[in-house]
């Protein structure tokens, strides 16, 4: 697909299906959530250490953001299995945040390839020096999906995972703590395919010609970026109008 319609299907449209899941499974299935909370957590681990593990082969930074994408669906999918109103929130505020910084990378990516440089992780070389906003945009997208403080992942994963300590304190299960630890290794592992695009953008010579880019597509990217920081920066209020619409499911213990 279009770049820009790889960025709206990974950051936009897929995180529609939370709502789905958030109310089948916490909703529809919670007097039977003994009989599926374990398979889902499993679930969660699985499909973030999958995605995690296949973007660090990718030379694509297209492919690699897509498959970053499935490794944040697992780290959403912790909601369910700790089914508590901070958990639902935590996954409320993640998919806010993933939306900026996930479309303000794909963004970066378009506005490459609008300026017919390319999409792969060599054509980043030296981005630096060719474009300094461009790369510190994408540098602080990268960081942020890692979830690097003061920036909006660090401060959406902080609730989330954090809502699978609370969960793991009695009388909930204990096991569930294990999925903050799954959470949190499996950022440490993003870190590392982050780390090298942000290498090959300051550390390595690139052609050395500009890149320009289309202002519109700019200024999207400028957007993403200031809300990716503010979020990161100012994230009380947000948690709790998402803790407030996390009260619609009525049932849930808060988890705090």
């Amino acid at each position: 697909a279009p770049t820009p319609v790889s960025g709206l299907l990974a950051a936009a449209s897929k995180k529609m299906g939370l709502a789905a899941f958030l109310k089948v499974f916490l909703i529809g299935l919670m007097v039977t959530k003994a009989d599926w909370e374990a398979a889902v957590a499993v679930l969660a681990v699985v499909t973030m250490t999958v995605g995690n593990l296949v973007a660090v082969s990718q030379t694509s930074i297209k492919r690699m953001l897509a498959y970053s994408s499935i490794a944040q669906a697992g780290y959403l999918l912790i909601a369910l299995p700790v089914g508590t109103q901070y958990a639902v929130a935590g996954a409320m505020f993640h998919v806010m945040t993933h939306a900026f910084m996930k479309s303000g990378a794909f963004m970066v990516v378009a506005g490459m390839g609008a300026a017919a440089i390319g999409e792969r992780l060599e054509d980043f070389k030296g981005l630096g020096k060719r474009s300094p906003f461009l790369a510190l945009a994408m540098m602080l997208f990268l960081l942020s999906l890692a979830g690097i403080p003061p920036l909006a992942g660090f401060a959406s994963k902080f609730v989330l995972f954090s809502s699978a300590v609370y969960g793991s304190m009695d009388p909930g299960p204990g096991w569930l703590i294990w999925l903050a630890v799954a959470g949190v290794l499996n950022s440490a592992l993003s870190l590392y395919y982050y780390a090298r695009v942000i290498k090959y953008m300051y550390m390595d010579q690139g052609t050395g010609e500009r890149v320009r880019v289309p202002r519109w597509t700019m200024a999207a990217i400028l957007i993403a970026l200031f809300m990716t920081v503010f979020l990161g920066l100012f994230f009380d209020a947000t948690v709790d109008v998402c803790m407030r619409a996390a009260e619609a499911f009525t049932d849930l213990p808060t988890g705090l």
